[in-house]
């Protein structure tokens, strides 16, 4: 058994398609830390044009209005008056911060200004969000800012007290570990377990090529494959070392970030309140969770490989399905969804692992459900449940793998 494993492997890592396929994950990595990460333009970013922009507007308005009776005057105009008598005093003590170079005081300062921005701001016709939040989605737009602004409370609420010093580049999420979980939150789960579909879908049809050699293994089918799935998953570990390697990359730019680092967790139970509706845990359990998720992930695409490859034996079927696991919550995913359907239930809900452990799901879908842990669990019946259905149909003769 030792012998095949160490053939299947071999063939895996010379197979001219994966070889490709690492090559075009290498190239994506590479390209993205030196062409995109630098030109990565935050919403919400430390900007001292903006903030002063909007101090000396809202100062030269309050010194319009200072000793004059506004009866007479629209009430918005009173509005007005109240709030940015309010908030200025945050962007007078935020400029003077950054003048100073305290970036701690700075984020004490900032954490407070998103709160109270947020609370004067949703659902306020005298006030507006950033306008980049209504570029997309104009339906949600001020959702969308509204969990942004809470959000961003959060993480520098937390920045104030950390140990360790504070950069430009960490009040922006630029370094290394940052951009993991942008990435996380984004579009890397998609990307590795298409590539991790793009390598297995013919780890099983392949050996049609080959039956005289593979004869030569006398072992049974269910051995042959429970091999290709260790040979598969330990493939679809090797998908990190671009990505790393293109984090470092990063890191070296902007700085590589602690595991300390903050990330916000939205708390659908939580009741918005001074703290607003979030809470915190570390970059390190965060990028844990995913990782586990993710990985509980690759399990089940290849295991479904294996399945639709014994039954179908034909390579289209296996993209099929594979793509129907990826991309099938694309079906019903979509605002407010939870509130109809029990989503937390299904799956393939828990593809975007970074959005599962930041919980920004169960504000996207509005259900409380949605969790990693439970998602871990679905996702671990649901492997096993087609590994030993794989095992079962592979003692068949009908389905045996050489004929």
């Amino acid at each position: 058994m030792r012998g095949y494993f160490v053939f299947e492997l071999k063939q895996f890592f010379t197979s001219k398609k994966n070889i490709a396929v690492f090559a075009l994950l290498t190239f994506a990595a590479l390209f993205y830390a030196f062409k995109l990460a630098p030109a990565y333009d935050p919403i919400e970013k430390v900007d001292y044009d903006e903030i002063e922009a909007r101090y000396l507007t809202r100062a030269e308005f309050l010194d319009s209005m200072f000793g004059k009776s506004l009866y007479g005057y629209h009430e918005s105009v009173g509005h007005a008056v109240s709030m940015f008598g309010f908030l200025n005093p945050y962007d007078e003590r935020r400029l003077q911060a950054l003048d100073e170079g305290d970036l701690r005081n700075y984020a004490d300062e900032t954490s407070d200004w998103y709160y109270y921005t947020n609370v004067y701001t949703y659902r306020n016709e005298l006030l507006a969000y950033n306008p980049r939040y209504y570029m997309e989605d104009r339906r949600f737009a001020e959702e969308e800012a509204y969990y942004a602004y809470f959000e961003q409370f959060q993480r520098y609420d937390t920045y104030k007290r950390v140990w360790y010093d504070l950069t430009i580049e960490i009040l922006e999420q630029r370094t290394a570990l940052q951009t993991l979980e942008r990435l996380l939150k984004g579009p890397l789960p998609y990307i590795l377990l298409i590539a991790t579909l793009l390598l297995t879908i013919d780890i099983v049809t392949k050996d049609r090529r080959h039956p005289s050699v593979l004869k030569g293994f006398p072992i049974a089918d269910w051995k042959r494959l429970l091999v290709k799935v260790f040979v598969g998953l330990i493939g679809s570990v090797f998908l990190w070392i671009p990505i790393i390697v293109g984090l470092m990359i990063v890191g070296f730019q902007f700085g590589f970030g602690n595991l300390d680092l903050p990330v916000p967790v939205y708390g659908y139970e939580l009741i918005a309140n001074e703290q607003g509706k979030f809470v915190h845990m570390s970059m390190g359990i965060f990028l844990f969770r995913c990782f586990l998720l993710l990985a509980t992930w690759m399990v089940v695409i290849v295991s479904a490989v294996l399945l639709c490859s014994i039954i179908f034996r034909q390579e289209m079927f296996n993209l099929l399905v594979g793509g129907l696991l990826i991309f099938g919550d694309r079906f019903y995913a979509s605002r407010g969804v939870g509130y109809f359907w029990n989503v937390e239930y299904f799956p393939i809900s828990y593809v975007q692992v970074g959005n599962i452990v930041s919980k920004y799901q169960n504000f996207y879908f509005t259900s409380e459900g949605l969790h990693d842990m439970l998602g871990l669990k679905l996702l671990l019946a649901s492997a096993a449940i087609i590994i030993v259905l794989t095992l079962l149909i592979s003692l068949s003769k009908r389905f045996r793998l050489i004929k």
